[in-house]
């Protein structure tokens, strides 16, 4: 959620600024396909009911894997470095905890999600996230974790990462970037 609001501030704020749109097209994004497939499997990851095993884990840190991939081909872009590095602390903490991002009850209860915690136990994934409950003290590095809480109304309401913030913010810096370029460019 916290992407999708970083994107809409950014462009919002790109073209109060004079930006035109058409400019994201000629950001010159190398091997742009594979982030597209990487957030492609993470749509199926949250869309498809929770099978067990390893493979549902694979497919989710395989796409996080891809998006790092990307960030490293891209690397010189505006807004790269921090969204690599973003990325890679949700990678670490998911990693460290099975796979999930893991989020706690008192986390999801700020924000009104509490429901989300009552539908199973401690170490259950959230159906339709890419979440894990888990509480605090049980949680690996549990700092990465999605312990941000922002209530709100509910389309606005989340609970996100360091690495979330870290990845929005370099986003918004890529997109500013590039709908209004600076006046020594073409």
């Amino acid at each position: 959620m916290i992407l999708l609001v970083a994107i809409v501030l950014s462009l919002t704020i790109g073209l109060l600024r004079g930006g035109r749109l058409r400019h994201i097209a000629e950001i010159p994004l190398r091997h742009g396909w594979l982030a597209l497939v990487a957030l492609g499997l993470q749509v199926g990851f949250v869309s498809w009911p929770r099978w067990g095993g390893a493979l549902p884990v694979g497919v989710l840190v395989g796409s996080y894997a891809l998006l790092v991939g990307v960030i490293a081909l891209n690397w010189r872009l505006p807004g790269m470095p921090l969204m690599g590095l973003g990325l890679a602390l949700n990678l670490a903490v998911m990693v460290a905890n099975g796979g999930y991002m893991p989020v706690s009850p008192e986390a999801l209860a700020k924000v009104g999600l509490g429901h989300l915690a009552a539908q199973g136990a401690y170490g259950t994934p959230i159906l339709g996230a890419k979440d894990i409950l888990l509480p605090r003290e049980a949680t690996r590095l549990w700092w990465l974790s999605d312990v941000i809480a922002v209530p709100g109304p509910a389309p606005l309401r989340a609970v996100f990462s360091v690495g979330d913030v870290l990845l929005a913010i370099g986003v918004m810096i890529l997109l500013q970037k590039a709908l209004v370029p600076s006046k020594s460019q073409p």
